[in-house]
């Protein structure tokens, strides 16, 4: 039987981690698997067909989503083919290691604004140098700012380019392409364009605006006496694994919300299945990071197909996603088509991507940032927070502000319980003495329980479901904090600088007094003001409940603070401090309900 608070607690988190990864395993994920078997086979059967046997050329180039021909744009019984294909060559893999070789070898177009500079490479029309202006690396002010895009043997970059019938030539990566200007800007836009021996242009208006978004304008005119078909598209391409945090409770990988459903695919997955096709309308498709995104948008009235995508070449992965227009252009001499679609490469702020979804019509957009299961309740908890923050000015504070809301929220349910746990801890004499009478006969015992629970109206579950119902409501909590890039190098007070990374002052070190570089095998020890805060917090609730009957359960329970305190020691200050000013609105709540309830005994007495 249960007999404390403790005890409650632990049975509330494990029934709702077996909830949690339960929904997860056995519905979830079949569910998604089985919708994802679905795509592929509607993908093998559909017009894209199922030639697309390779998926990386002898150069290193990935082709833009299938190497079946286009339809021929007239009664012409001539195949036409993908002549278009992207990505750096094998040589540019195994010599360009060097980002700066690389940028100071191809001609470009700078792109400046307040958030965001990088450049265009002209060879290819490729968006391969990009660097958040707002962002850096780490609390150095002199540090390097986060560099999203980039060239050389780990290139990041996004291109555009066209598909078309067999005989045209089309611009491909190692076309040069001629434009109108060497700078790009909110107030300049930029014109790419190229025309092939028959005289048909192929172009690229690009405009930026004052944030992460570039609008990518793709334009063909058909000035050859022969009609054409082209068929635009865009690809978002990764070489290299780049290190991650590995945690389950956040993904970083391929994304896309395509089909009206959101698709995750990490690293390691895409690198088993190689390929998963999504067709639908709208939506988006990129490669995300914890704080960092970049994502193609097409049109969201146009259908489109989306491909995730995996090789390697030279013990190197090579990651991609794309996005194609399902619809091709059939352009008679004279005629000339257009296709419109936009680039996000930024930071995954919430309010600038609610920004975003509201004025391009961009489906789920807010789902870049990886809300969880619970997005219900993570999604308002991110709103409430980043409110509290603009409110006092310290995320901080938001922090501690919020979590005495939530509190207050669920104070009818922690009454109920502490209530509980009070009825329980008046009978724990008589408990120990129904032990102590049926210690051989468990049966027996247990009747007996029972019977001194009815007869003073206790519930022992009682005590343990209004915990149960409020673990979601934490763990959201715990989410959005873990997840929030305004969290990210946000100050607090005193010695914490950065709310995302641990406790800067260690025990090891005298919390500061010693300049001692601790070996990466004693930083598990390395315990911070904070963490031992927080276990001192966690110690001292646990001696306001009353102890388990049971010698090893009162072991354990008595092991948990020690246990938690080096166990969360290393984790984002944010969520330490969380954690520690959570325990103390608990003890003071238990102390005034405790309070209050033996004043009404006193005053029913």
């Amino acid at each position: 039987m249960l007999q404390s608070d403790q005890k409650n607690l632990l049975l509330a988190v494990i029934l709702c981690a077996a909830i949690i990864f339960g929904w997860e395993f056995f519905f979830q994920a079949p569910k998604r698997a089985q919708e994802n078997a679905t795509r592929s086979a509607a993908q093998n059967e559909s017009s894209l067909g199922k030639q697309n046997q390779k998926t990386l050329e002898q150069d290193g180039t990935l082709l833009p989503l299938s190497d079946e021909s286009l339809p021929a744009p007239s009664t012409s019984s001539e195949q036409p083919s993908v002549d278009a294909e992207i990505g750096v060559t094998g040589d540019q893999m195994e010599s360009q290691d060097n980002t700066t070789q690389v940028l100071d070898n191809t001609p470009r177009v700078k792109i400046e604004t307040d958030k965001l500079k990088g450049s265009i490479s002209l060879k290819g029309a490729k968006f391969d140098n990009a660097s958040l202006q707002k962002f850096r690396t780490s609390l150095d002010p002199d540090s390097p700012h986060i560099k999203l895009l980039q060239a050389g043997r780990n290139s990041y970059f996004v291109q555009f380019a066209w598909r078309v019938n067999k005989g045209v030539d089309a611009p491909n990566h190692t076309t040069l392409w001629q434009s109108n200007s060497s700078l790009l800007t909110p107030q300049n836009p930029l014109l790419l364009h190229w025309t092939n021996k028959d005289g048909v242009r192929f172009e690229q208006l690009i405009t930026i605006d004052q944030n992460y978004m570039l609008t990518m304008e793709q334009r063909v005119i058909n000035r050859s006496a022969v009609a054409i078909a082209v068929q635009p598209y865009g690809v978002i391409q990764r070489q290299g694994k780049p290190q991650t945090l590995d945690f389950y409770i956040l993904h970083e990988g391929l994304i896309g919300y395509l089909d009206q459903s959101l698709e995750e695919l990490s690293y390691k997955k895409i690198l088993k299945k190689q390929r998963l096709g999504v067709e639908g309308q709208g939506g988006w498709i990129g490669i995300t990071d914890k704080y960092w995104m970049t994502a193609l948008i097409p049109e969201p009235s146009k259908k489109t197909q989306g491909l995730f995508r995996s090789a390697s070449r030279n013990e190197q992965s090579i990651f991609q996603t794309d996005i194609i227009y399902t619809q091709n252009d059939s352009l008679a001499p004279g005629e000339s088509s257009s296709q419109t679609s936009r680039i996000f490469v930024g930071a995954k702020s919430v309010p600038l991507l609610d920004k975003y979804a509201e004025q391009f019509d961009i489906a789920g957009f807010d789902l870049a940032v990886d809300f969880g299961w619970f997005y219900f309740i993570t999604k308002p908890i991110y709103s409430a927070i980043t409110f509290f923050s603009k409110l006092l000015g310290n995320f901080g504070l938001a922090i501690l502000a919020l979590t005495v809301v939530i509190k207050l929220l669920f104070l009818p349910l922690s009454y109920k319980s502490y209530v509980s746990i009070g009825k329980m801890k008046d009978l724990q004499p008589e408990m120990l003495v129904l032990r102590e009478k049926n210690k051989d006969d468990k049966k027996a015992l247990q009747k007996d329980m029972l019977a001194l629970y009815k007869k003073h109206g206790v519930n022992p579950i009682a005590g343990c479901l209004p915990i149960l119902l409020q673990i979601p409501v934490f763990f959201a909590l715990y989410k959005v904090l873990f997840i929030s890039i305004e969290m990210r190098h946000a100050p607090f007070f005193g010695w914490i600088h950065d709310l995302s990374a641990p406790d800067p002052l260690g025990i090891l070190t005298l919390f500061g007094a010693l300049p001692w570089h601790i070996p990466l095998i004693l930083e598990p020890l390395n315990l911070g003001l904070w963490p031992i805060a927080m276990g001192l917090s966690m110690w001292l609730q646990q001696k306001m409940n009353p102890a388990p009957v049971d010698p090893i359960q009162k072991k354990i329970f008595a092991f948990l603070p020690v246990l938690f305190t080096f166990l969360l020691g290393r984790f984002p200050a944010g969520l330490v401090i969380y954690w520690t000013w959570n325990n103390l609105l608990t003890i003071t709540q238990q102390w005034l309900i405790t309070r209050h309830v033996k004043h009404r005994k006193l005053q029913d007495a």
